[in-house]
């Protein structure tokens, strides 16, 4: 038996699970009226009114402080606000009363306690409907209007009714032209299949500006503007920048493909996808063991 002590290490007892400990009142609170807080909760603020000016009371009440100078850049750090809205926001407050400044641009600031002094926002002011000037030709025309027969009144909205459809057909036309999808980038695709597919069939550059390799590639790319995502129910792309994203994880996704990737695969291509046919089945995953 040697003269080393065994030292044996016993599990000690469990501590007992410790409750949360929310706010306190020993440890702060601000003293503030009901008339004042029931105030505040019927006036109309904006978001970031609504922090700066709980920012102020907290900095001042708080602090049992009457007033406090705050810099745009201190309300800023309390508030989360960038310290440009904190200052356009503040100086509206105290344009509005809300907020007294005590003195100049660097004064302290405080809460107007006498809420009966705030003014209400200029945004939730209505604009009274312009007056048109009245005029003699006022009169003439309802004078007039007054002599139509019933035949002419109905000829007159026939009439507006056959204007009105012309105009509204102008305007669906003009909308869809302006409206028209993107052409296709066939370079950026192009690029793409060069860059991803870089060990298969390479597009000659020349033969696909026009013909019926550039013809069925345009189409394709149309296409992906109406397919609807299952999940989403979103477009596949809405522009270009989206589009060119899209076709570039389609051919990362052909990648994964055993069938198209086999060393044999010489009929994959770039001219092979644009295929309505075989671009149908390789969005039904017919070339995939399943979804990727």
């Amino acid at each position: 038996m040697t003269d080393t002590a065994q030292i044996f290490q016993f599990p000690s007892a469990p501590e007992a699970p410790r409750e949360k400990r929310g706010p306190q009142v020993e440890d702060g609170y601000t003293r503030i009226a009901n008339d004042l807080l029931d105030a505040l909760c019927q006036a109309d603020f904006t978001s970031r009114e609504f922090k700066v000016v709980h920012f102020v009371i907290r900095q001042t009440y708080g602090w049992n402080d009457k007033a406090k100078r705050m810099a745009s850049t201190f309300i800023a750090g309390g508030t989360g606000l960038h310290e440009s809205d904190c200052s356009k926001v503040l100086n509206e407050l105290i344009r509005r009363k809300v907020v007294i400044r005590h003195g100049g641009s660097r004064s302290p600031i405080s809460l107007n306690k006498h809420f009966g002094e705030w003014l209400a926002s200029e945004q939730g002011k209505k604009t009274p409907p312009v007056k048109r000037p009245e005029s003699g030709q006022d009169d003439l025309a309802q004078s007039g209007q007054d002599d139509l027969t019933k035949k002419d009144r109905k000829d007159m909205a026939t009439s507006n009714e056959v204007e009105a459809t012309a105009n509204a057909e102008t305007a669906s036309k003009k909308r869809s032209g302006s409206s028209s999808l993107p052409s296709c980038p066939h370079g950026d695709l192009l690029d793409l299949w060069a860059e991803i597919m870089p060990d298969k069939r390479q597009p000659i550059r020349s033969m696909w500006s026009k013909g019926a390799r550039s013809k069925n590639l345009a189409a394709r790319w149309k296409q992906g503007f109406s397919i609807k995502h299952e999940q989403t129910g979103e477009p596949l792309y809405t522009d270009t920048e989206s589009g060119i994203a899209w076709w570039g994880k389609f051919f990362a996704f052909l990648r994964k493909s055993e069938f198209l990737m086999r060393d044999d695969s010489r009929f994959f291509g770039l001219d092979w996808i644009a295929k309505a046919e075989n671009f149908e089945k390789i969005m039904e995953l017919k070339y995939h063991g399943g979804d990727a």
